[in-house]
């Protein structure tokens, strides 16, 4: 198992092995900030912070049956003992989660994200329901501003362009259900076109 998960199944573990979605990837963010190589990667997204690596790891454990999916909510399945598997200064920082963050509510810690990590929140929808006028203003001046033209390029190991933009379309726009059904029809197709050229 991937060493990151395992930081999932861990945190888990230490707050009762149930967690609100929302709730489990504010916690995640705050732990990846205390750590010097960050595990996870963020984006701002509708909620702030969201991590697509850790939102598919979660999905993986699901089928896996580490975890159940439930609406709101991931429960840990798994009894194992996930903190003791961990580098030391993980498990103090995510004690140090617990202890500062793991009795305040979704709402509470999106505030709280949003209040000290203000660029995660310019995309979220819930931010002018849980910020006061002056802290919606430091919202908006952490919103990236356009230079003009610039050129950007995009690389992903092992992957085009190509399959790497419709695997972002398709897993942003269309849902995970989706696109594991096109990568079913891309996987088929492939097959089919090797054994033409075997034939």
């Amino acid at each position: 198992m991937y060493y990151r998960r395992k930081i999932i199944l861990a945190l888990l573990q230490l707050l009762e092995g149930k967690l609100d979605k929302i709730k489990l990837q504010k916690l995640l963010f705050l732990f990846t900030r205390m750590q010097t190589k960050t595990d996870y990667d963020f984006i701002p997204y509708k909620y702030g912070c969201y991590s697509q690596s850790a939102a598919a790891d979660m999905d993986t454990m699901v089928a896996k049956g580490f975890l159940r999916d439930g609406d709101s909510y991931f429960l840990s399945l798994d009894k194992k003992d996930y903190f003791k598997q961990l580098k030391p200064d993980d498990q103090k920082n995510l004690c140090e989660v617990k202890a500062n963050y793991g009795k305040m509510s979704a709402d509470g810690l999106m505030r709280h994200v949003y209040r000290n990590y203000p660029f995660y929140a310019i995309n979220s929808i819930t931010a002018p329901n849980l910020l006061n006028k002056e802290e919606l203003d430091n919202v908006a001046k952490a919103r990236p501003k356009g230079k003009g033209t610039t050129l950007f390029t995009i690389g992903y190991e092992g992957v085009s362009l190509e399959q790497y933009l419709v695997r972002l379309l398709v897993e942003f726009l269309y849902g995970l259900t989706q696109y594991k059904m096109l990568n079913s029809i891309h996987q088929l197709n492939m097959l089919l076109l090797t054994d033409l050229q075997l034939t």
